[in-house]
């Protein structure tokens, strides 16, 4: 055999075996008010996620609206992310999540979008925000 196609059957089984591993995987749609300690009342974006239960109350996933795109990691009730904005710009979140009932949650996360002082005063599109989502799990 080439090595190529070692290469290519072992990353093929290693794909395999981390979705046999994983636990359950579930869409997500949220609704999410960017900025909301800004003096106006935010339009809210609709947020698409994937979201794969890897242990016992640990989660992690992916998630996207038209500008923003993350990674997290949600632990019990606390959230961490990174990503990117709408500029390609690393915005990294914190936050917390609760479960209002079994299918239906509200996250708070501060977004960390700069980490110098260029461009960022407060009031601007990429200056440090807290948000809120209101999302739902399939």
């Amino acid at each position: 055999m080439k090595m190529r196609s070692i290469s290519t059957l072992l990353v093929k089984g290693i794909v395999l075996v981390s979705f046999i591993y994983a636990g359950s995987v579930s869409p997500m749609i949220s609704m999410r008010f960017a900025d909301v300690l800004d003096n106006e009342i935010p339009t809210p974006s609709t947020v698409l996620g994937l979201q794969v239960q890897v242990g016992d109350g640990v989660f992690a996933g992916i998630d996207s609206d038209a500008g923003d795109s993350r990674l997290f990691v949600k632990l019990g009730y606390g959230t961490f992310g990174m990503g990117t904005n709408a500029d390609g710009e690393p915005q990294f979140t914190i936050g917390g999540s609760y479960n209002v009932m079994s299918n239906f949650g509200v996250n708070l996360d501060y977004v960390i979008n700069q980490l110098t002082d260029d461009n960022a005063s407060p009031g601007t599109p990429y200056a440090d925000q807290l948000r809120v989502s209101l999302s739902v799990n399939f």
